[in-house]
């Protein structure tokens, strides 16, 4: 088919006025005028979709989809390790039903708000049925963790059947799976070194939350602050479980040899000079989530340092758990505020787009429109589009109701 609009951005070249998309079998062939793409090309089913903007489908390079029903549940909290302490409060009442229907409604917002592509952390499994029945590409991670240190193997066969599972349950549709160790401050040292060598076996995606907060550098340095004090009795240690030698939480995962290229760093607020050439050197992908960084008083991750940095770099909303929303259109607009002209627009959208894609080793097959890659595309309709800044425009006007066409691998979706 030839998809139609006024405008399209394609992200990895100049926006494109009154131009087309040529799609067969699921991927893009041919991008350029309309009216010239139409005299060479015949017999192809021809849709407009009149004064429209067609850009590559969102990339939601972070989410807890089957935590979507905890939206409101949640006190505001004074700290990060308030707020996970109200989260441990309310878990052991959260049931496979619970996740189940919170996940099929988080996954449908995805959907309509022009999300092609998520990756999602689950414990439970529930999301990626979901995920699939919708037809949406990504990367569905189970969670890990475990601060006992002798149920470390114990713990790890269960992640590996969990994982086959799901791999079992994706087959047929565009879902790959991952694994999750939550975070250097949630699993012991021996269930991390054991992850570790899993991924080094399996070769499969990895995605951990790396220094999100202060009282995580606290506790992973020197076994101090909140997360010893509170977090750890809340779950039966009295103890760290991890050896005190100072080290920075990234400097800890390089050390047990977590960080590669297959692994996205979620949050990373607190990042040293040190840290950030672990990463660069490594070729560690991150996730930032800045309206869940606010909503946790936990900082603001130095995004024009990492873009400056050229690491992968791409956006999430995290769950509903710490968040507002689940568009990355809400986000982008708080990002754009937060960084004050730090980031523009366009940057915003790319990270949204091709950043995200390349966050989870995917901008080969998506992210941009350009002949050879997968037709995940959407359109939206902006009242108000400025030629001279239509990534400005969709920035601070997009939402959900302004998406009128999902399209993933070449097959419509969602349409208004």
């Amino acid at each position: 088919m030839i998809l139609s609009a006024r405008l399209l951005l394609p992200i990895s070249s100049p926006p494109l006025p009154d131009a087309s998309l040529l799609i067969r079998d699921g991927i893009i062939r041919a991008v350029g005028p309309t009216s010239a793409l139409l005299r060479d090309v015949s017999g192809e089913p021809y849709e407009s979709l009149g004064n429209a903007v067609i850009l590559p489908g969102l990339v939601n390079a972070h989410t807890h989809l089957e935590l979507t029903g905890l939206h409101g549940r949640l006190l505001p909290a004074r700290s990060f390790t308030e707020w996970a302490a109200g989260l441990l409060t309310l878990r052991p009442a959260l049931d496979r039903t619970f996740f189940d229907a919170s996940s099929m409604e988080g996954a449908g917002t995805l959907l309509r708000s022009g999300v092609t592509c998520v990756a999602d952390i689950t414990s439970s499994g529930a999301s990626l049925g979901p995920l699939k029945a919708l037809g949406l590409r990504g990367i569905v991670f189970q969670e890990v963790l475990g601060l006992d240190p002798e149920q470390a193997t114990e713990r790890l066969s269960a992640a590996e059947e969990a994982v086959r599972s799901l791999a079992l349950e994706a087959s047929g549709s565009l879902l790959s799976v991952g694994l999750s160790p939550h975070a250097p401050y949630s699993l012991s040292e021996p269930l991390l070194d054991r992850c570790a060598d899993f991924l080094r076996r399996s070769n499969i995606p990895a995605t951990v939350h790396l220094a999100e907060s202060p009282e995580e550098v606290a506790y992973i340095g020197l076994g101090l602050g909140p997360i010893a004090s509170d977090l750890l009795p809340a779950v039966g240690r009295h103890a760290p479980s991890h050896r005190i030698l100072g080290e920075s939480p990234t400097a800890f995962l390089a050390r047990l040899g977590l960080l590669s290229e297959r692994l996205m760093a979620v949050h990373a607020v607190h990042l040293g000079g040190s840290d950030l050439e672990l990463l660069k050197q490594h070729e560690v992908a991150l996730a930032l989530c800045p309206r869940s960084n606010f909503h946790l008083r936990v900082g603001t991750a130095p995004l024009p340092r990492y873009l400056a940095s050229r690491l992968r770099v791409g956006l999430g909303t995290d769950s509903l758990a710490s968040n507002e929303t689940l568009s990355l259109w809400d986000e982008m607009r708080f990002a754009l505020a937060l960084y004050d002209g730090a980031v523009t627009p366009q940057q915003l959208v790319a990270m949204c787009t091709l950043g995200g894609a390349s966050a989870l080793g995917m901008a080969a097959q998506i992210g941009s429109l350009e002949p050879g890659k997968r037709a995940d595309v959407i359109a939206l309709a902006i009242d108000h589009l400025d030629d001279a800044d239509p990534y400005g425009s969709l920035v601070r006007q997009a939402s959900e109701k302004s998406v009128v066409l999902s399209m993933v691998d070449g097959k419509i979706l969602y349409r208004a």
